[in-house]
């Protein structure tokens, strides 16, 4: 299956068992559930792709209708966990529109959305604890929570700091942005296999397919589509937010140039001023170079894990595919490198924290 084949049967597959657990939730949550899902929106707005459930089935094999049943309450976990931490994060960064409709706190309220939130966070757990592999899935999943929540935590804290480095930001993202990611093989994994050795691989693939798919998202936001959230183009910027892209610019800007970027981040977070001068300081300031890089590093990593962690030799083509999908522009680049992955050993990404000893994440 091409990648639009694979959204299209894990969409089929999922949308059944997803909406059989919203139902759990009492109202009026469920119905909030229902509208941030956009199931009852008659504006043609397709509702979420569930992007991450994808790779949690592929963890069951390649075919949907006899080995995908095994992964759907890993895929269905995941996906209401990761969705309680969105609806927290809509209200953490104000952010009015999510998929193209608005965020929950805006139709409901800040204080009911926070419910929401908290209620589907509880409803994951208690998908995972009625499985036969519920001691390890949950906690699994609470070690991917809190570590999600901690990564919220640092984002939240950096935004009025001047003085955040890029391996500072690029952890950040680790732990906000790859975690999520490696939920969803986490739990795909646990639930057809609880081979250590196929877990330490499951969760190298989501920590490094996380970390690009996080940074293609800020060039994305910028310089491609950001459909990959459905959340306003330069809402990062809007925020002031000390992305990678942000002190990848900073740590290679001199100083003046440096003051001056800032300047502009603070002018456009207040009146959206400036914001082609920002653009255009961002570019010619090399970051976006070097977030290609790492992306590509990142992807080559993730291929070089793949074959550990999925054994179905057709499964493990078709998430190399999607995951070359995801990153868009950069898939031929990416290809290059995942190709030398599999037959060179493993390396670490130019410019990567890890290359000079830090880890990338907990293991």
């Amino acid at each position: 299956m091409n990648a639009p084949e694979l959204t299209r049967a894990v969409t089929d597959a999922l949308d059944l068992p997803l909406r059989a657990a919203v139902d759990r939730l009492e109202d009026p949550l469920r119905e909030m559930a229902r509208h941030h899902f956009g199931w009852d929106d008659s504006s043609g707005v397709p509702p979420s792709r569930h992007k991450g459930a994808i790779l949690a089935y592929l963890c069951a094999g390649s075919d949907p209708e006899r080995e995908w049943v095994r992964a759907t309450t890993a895929a269905v976990a995941a996906t209401v966990l990761l969705h309680g931490f969105l609806i927290h994060d809509d209200i953490i960064d104000n952010d009015r529109v999510r998929r193209f409709r608005p965020t929950c706190w805006t139709v409901y309220g800040k204080s009911a959305a926070i419910e929401l939130g908290a209620a589907m966070e509880a409803l994951a757990f208690e998908l995972i604890a009625e499985t036969d592999w519920a001691a390890k899935g949950v906690a699994a999943a609470a070690r991917c929570a809190r570590r999600m929540a901690a990564g919220q935590t640092m984002d939240i804290a950096h935004e009025d700091r001047d003085d955040i480095t890029l391996e500072l930001a690029l952890e950040t993202c680790r732990r906000k942005d790859a975690t999520c990611t490696e939920l969803f093989l986490l739990l795909g994994t646990l639930a057809v296999s609880d081979d250590p050795d196929r877990l330490t691989a499951a969760a190298e693939v989501g920590r490094s397919a996380g970390m690009a798919f996080s940074l293609n998202g800020f060039l994305d936001e910028i310089w491609g589509s950001p459909d990959h959230h459905g959340k306003l183009t330069l809402s990062d910027l809007r925020q002031r937010k000390k992305t990678p892209l942000i002190t990848a610019a900073l740590e290679r800007l001199g100083q003046r140039e440096g003051l001056r970027l800032l300047g502009l981040l603070d002018a456009y977070s207040r009146d959206d001023s400036g914001a082609q001068q920002l653009i255009a300081l961002l570019d010619s300031s090399g970051a976006r170079q070097h977030l290609t890089g790492l992306i590509d590093g990142y992807t080559a990593e993730a291929a070089h894990a793949l074959p550990a962690a999925l054994t179905d030799p057709a499964a493990r083509h078709a998430a190399h595919d999607y995951i070359l999908s995801r990153l868009g522009r950069r898939d031929a680049a990416a290809a290059g490198a995942a190709g030398m992955a599999a037959q060179q050993p493993h390396r670490t990404a130019p410019g990567d924290p890890a290359a000079a000893g830090v880890r990338k994440g907990p293991r």
